[in-house]
């Protein structure tokens, strides 16, 4: 790294953020619901099913922050951030997933989180889907059914309504992307709904376009409805993987990964913020001829109506990225096409997937997490010239670790650095239009299929203890003073854990 001080614009926003299924917790409280609480999610119901979790865990307490509200608030003024991304619980605020009932106790919840970031100076940006759909839909075809967009759009309509007078930035869905690749085509990891696997060369994609259609309802619900008196902002979150040619002087190397980005980050971007709109054309191309191939008639590939392509369009005020994975990628033969077991989205992009073994792994096994810090600045670099170098907001990024290693952190606070870095060079010397950075995660909470076996927190959790206390890592003491300075600092020496966090 360089002893050069990297100073930030002016202006430019530090958060950190979570998500509500993954901390909140009170499964079981305030409704009327079959949980006696909130109505029921596809992860509640997920986690509940044995052998789907890693550690066979569930989420029915994680970090209790529903209880907890005024102790993560502090946690934030500790840091000192400026912005808290979290999302809310669709099915705790209506427990059936529309707004002809409502949980008044889930309303009462997030007001008192959402007054007491206004009052402490932290700006709320509040994500209203972050995959926890209400199960009463997914019994009555969730993402699958084209109704969903109307019900999302209405739910969106609910939230803004509610909390749009404080709340002045929204994103509509979280990482649409991973969402449809684990939960719809047990792609990774299997999440929840995870029942659709006998169905996965069609069903992720069918998934992907109502997710696409939902968040373009609910961008113009705000537009026509509440722009004008809340002034505010929302964006849709999305995950980027950077594919690097495994082979940089192979031709087919470099069509494999123009082909992995457009297929992945492009499916869910294109429709908004190329000119042209719609899916990318190689991944149009790709699923025509590999449905072609299969013998049907019509694409896997759903078709948007001239009306959605046009609210498609446009229907986001910033780009929300979250950044974790790189891989090498090369052409796949046609001889390895016909090999059995292909991930689905790895044979419609007839690529093979890699990670060089120079590179740092990090949590258990099976976790795809590695540091590859110059992946971010590529791909921030590639979003500015396929799309016009629109404002990005770095939404998550962030390192795990397993629950027995120290509150000394130093590896977290190593990678974090190494990608803040990279993240100063696309704003500095490649004109990239960033406006802030988000740590992924406030504190160690539920990693959906990993369980509390992949530990992200910049505060650590004591999920033994029934008080799930909080404690700060050395990362959230060096996160402080990056945030104070608005500027990279040193690495912490282990004996900043003998000094109180301000």
């Amino acid at each position: 790294m360089s002893t050069e001080i990297k100073v930030f614009p002016e202006g430019f926003i530090w958060s950190v953020a979570t998500s509500a299924f993954q901390i909140e917790g009170a499964a079981r409280e305030d409704g009327k619901s079959l949980f006696l609480g909130k109505g029921p999610s596809i992860w509640d119901a997920f986690t509940h099913r044995e052998g789907n979790i890693a550690d066979g865990s569930n989420a029915d307490v994680a970090c209790d922050s529903y209880h907890k509200a005024e102790e993560d608030i502090r946690m934030l003024k500790q840091l000192g951030v400026q912005q808290y991304r979290f999302s809310l619980s669709w099915p705790r605020l209506l427990p059936n997933g529309k707004p002809s009932e409502v949980n008044p106790k889930g309303v009462e919840y997030y007001n008192k989180l959402i007054d007491g970031l206004v009052a402490a100076g932290i700006e709320p940006l509040v994500t209203l889907y972050h995959w926890d759909l209400p199960l009463a839909l997914n019994d009555r075809g969730g993402w699958l059914t084209s109704e969903i967009a109307e019900w999302f759009a209405d739910y969106a309509r609910f939230c803004f309504r509610t909390f749009g007078d404080r709340v002045k930035k929204w994103a509509t869905l979280n990482e649409p992307w991973t969402h449809v690749s684990c939960g719809y085509n047990g792609d990774l990891w299997v999440h929840a709904p995870g029942k659709f696997a006998e169905f996965n060369e069609w069903v992720p994609y069918l998934a992907a376009h109502n997710m696409l259609r939902a968040h373009a309802k609910a961008y113009r619900v705000y537009d026509k409805e509440f722009r004008g008196s809340q002034a505010g902002q929302v964006g849709l979150v999305n995950i980027g993987l950077w594919y690097e040619p495994l082979n940089p002087e192979s031709e087919a190397d470099k069509a494999a990964a123009y082909r992995s980005i457009q297929m992945q980050l492009g499916w869910f971007l294109n429709p908004i913020y190329h000119p042209e709109g719609d899916y990318p054309a190689i991944m149009k191309q790709r699923m025509k001829e590999n449905s072609e191939k299969e013998g049907r008639v019509t694409s896997r590939l759903p078709e948007f109506t001239p009306e959605e392509l046009e609210e498609l369009k446009g229907s986001s005020d910033f780009l929300g990225l979250n950044y974790y994975i790189t891989y090498l990628v090369r052409d796949r033969t046609e001889e390895e096409m016909q090999e059995k077991g292909i991930r689905r989205r790895l044979h419609d992009a007839g690529t093979m997937e890699s990670s060089d073994p120079a590179w740092k792994h990090f949590g258990p096994d099976y976790s795809p997490f590695r540091s590859i810090p110059w992946g971010l600045r590529r791909l921030l670099k590639w979003i500015k010239e396929e799309y016009g170098n629109p404002t990005v907001m770095i939404t998550e990024n962030g390192v795990p670790q397993r629950e027995a290693q120290s509150d000394y952190d130093k590896e977290r606070m190593e990678v974090l650095s190494e990608h803040i870095e990279a993240l100063h060079e696309a704003i500095v010397l490649d004109g990239c239009n960033v406006i802030g950075y988000t740590v992924w995660s406030l504190m160690d909470n539920y990693e959906w299929a990993g369980g509390y076996e992949l530990l992200f927190g910049l505060f650590s959790v004591d999920f033994r203890d029934p008080e799930r206390k909080r404690t700060p890592r050395a990362s959230a003491r060096w996160y402080q003073k990056v945030v104070k300075t608005n500027s990279l600092v040193p690495i912490l020496g282990e004996d900043c854990m003998d000094e109180e966090m301000d």
